[in-house]
């Protein structure tokens, strides 16, 4: 046999060998028919998740007075009840005493009582009649000097919201006395008795009736009424803050030194609406103001929770782009042609409907998904997708009988590319809360002030509609109420 006829012969069952694989191969191979995956959808149904009780939030209301105010009303009463001498009969002494006062001084200490200091310049005369050798002898002489009130106020806020004050009071003179036929006589007893009788109880009528008469209810009920009106915190999209004022906090009245404070606290619920709220209604009625509840302390703070929902339209809208288009997954060209999300049991459903025109096959593919909040980067994602077990089992029917896993990267694409950003979401939401009560009038007399310090979320769970993250905003509400115009007239 020549060398041309063995090559020949080679060739010839090489030829055969390759045609006899060829055959082995194409009939174990499924056809495109049988590459058509329909994987059963998971059910829609959401696991219904408790929601945590409300917080109750205290806003602390802090009432002023200050002190000046009730120095210049009662300095000036006294100045006008004092514009006359004072006459009066003691025995053997008759007086006519005109007290001329210099402005006085009033403090408060931080138990809320209040000093006050009464310096009066006294002038007059003052007839003694004596019997001296068995007859009447009588002198009149001019008599002037220096004399000290001083009153202690102190005032007591009840629970029916009256304010009662209970006071006591001394007087002080330096020296009064005149001389009749060289001998000494005091009147300061005289004096001291007529500024008892005359002057103190006037002055402490002033002070009291003014301190009793402060209108504290009036201004508080006021701000109970004004807090269950909606604040609007956006208009588009409408996000509004409602508080459902619960009871009223209180301790004893106290100062500084210059102002009389009483520190309340109002208990409420507050809670953020976003998207669903009728702007400019209340949720809950309003109820008249309750009695005042007295406490050892009082610490104020809010914690609101803003229920922020992403649907499961807006992901899709957001995700189609990046899901919805060619990929190489292994070296294979496949279509991924529709992207549907909703929420089954307490997992996200992802379901992908897919073409791979290379080997013939198409169908729908479910993965499922617990959707996780990323607070580094302000997001809603799912890193744990996984195909459901009957995607799992047309998969590996389909490995076994071709070798060949079709999806190894399509579960790492859609985790990728199914990210949410909040972070526009949260900023807007903390930069517009923080400016509407950074400083917020409400009536002529009470101004709102308050911080937005964190805002964390709490746990993430599906409803029907959407992913739902409540987010607890924490801070601190602050009224400030004047009392300055709400005194009687004197």
């Amino acid at each position: 046999m020549t060398k041309q006829m063995r090559i020949q012969i080679m060739v010839a069952v090489v030829s055969v060998g390759v045609v006899l694989i060829c055959i082995m191969l194409f009939f174990p191979m499924p056809r495109g028919s049988d590459l058509t995956i329909q994987a059963p959808a998971p059910p829609r149904e959401v696991t219904p998740v408790p929601l945590p009780p409300p917080i109750p939030s205290v806003i602390a209301v802090k009432a002023n007075l200050p002190i000046q105010d009730v120095t210049t009303v009662a300095e000036s009463a006294l100045r006008d009840y004092l514009s006359k001498p004072i006459q009066r009969e003691d025995g053997a002494i008759t007086s006519a005493i005109k007290l001329n006062l210099d402005p006085l001084t009033m403090t408060g200490a931080a138990d809320g009582t209040v000093s006050v200091k009464v310096p009066f310049q006294f002038s007059g005369w003052a007839r003694v009649s004596k019997k001296i050798l068995g007859q009447v002898v009588q002198k009149r002489e001019d008599i002037e000097g220096t004399a000290t009130a001083s009153l202690t106020l102190t005032p007591t806020l009840n629970s029916d919201w009256r304010i009662t004050a209970e006071t006591t009071s001394d007087i002080s003179i330096e020296k009064a006395e005149i001389q009749i036929l060289g001998i000494t006589i005091s009147v300061r007893r005289v004096l001291t008795e007529l500024v008892r009788e005359a002057v103190l109880p006037k002055l402490e009528n002033l002070i009291v009736e003014y301190i009793t008469n402060i209108d504290v209810k009036t201004r508080v009920a006021g701000l109970w009424t004004k807090l269950h009106e909606p604040i609007v915190i956006n208009q588009e999209p409408p996000i509004a803050l409602t508080i459902e004022p619960l009871k009223i906090l209180a301790q004893q009245l106290s100062s500084d030194g210059q102002t009389l404070s009483f520190s309340l606290g109002i208990e409420t619920y507050i809670q953020v609406n976003m998207g669903n709220v009728s702007i400019g209604s209340s949720n809950s009625p309003i109820t008249d103001l309750p009695d005042i509840r007295f406490v050892d302390t009082l610490e104020s703070g809010y914690q609101i929770i803003a229920p922020i929902e992403i649907t499961y339209a807006t992901v899709e809208n957001l995700a189609k782009p990046l899901v919805e288009k060619p990929h190489k997954l292994k070296g294979i060209d496949t279509l991924v042609k529709k992207l549907s999300l909703y929420g089954s049991g307490t997992q996200l459903a992802a379901g992908i409907e897919f073409s791979m025109p290379a080997l013939g096959a198409e169908g729908q593919l479910y993965l499922l998904g617990t959707p996780v909040y990323d607070p580094t980067m302000m997001s809603i994602s799912v890193t744990e997708f996984d195909y459901t077990l009957t995607t799992r089992n047309l998969l590996l029917d389909i490995a076994q009988a071709t070798g060949e896993g079709f999806f190894p990267n399509l579960r790492t694409t859609v985790e990728e590319k199914l990210v949410f950003p909040l972070e526009d979401q949260l900023t807007t939401l903390h930069r517009k809360l923080a400016d509407v009560i950074a400083e917020r009038s409400i009536g002529s007399s009470v101004v709102l002030r308050g911080t937005v310090d964190t805002v964390t979320p709490e746990a993430l769970y599906l409803t029907q509609t959407g992913v739902h993250i409540p987010f607890r905003l924490q801070g601190d509400l602050i009224c400030e109420v004047n009392l300055t115009s709400s005194r009687s007239s004197h």
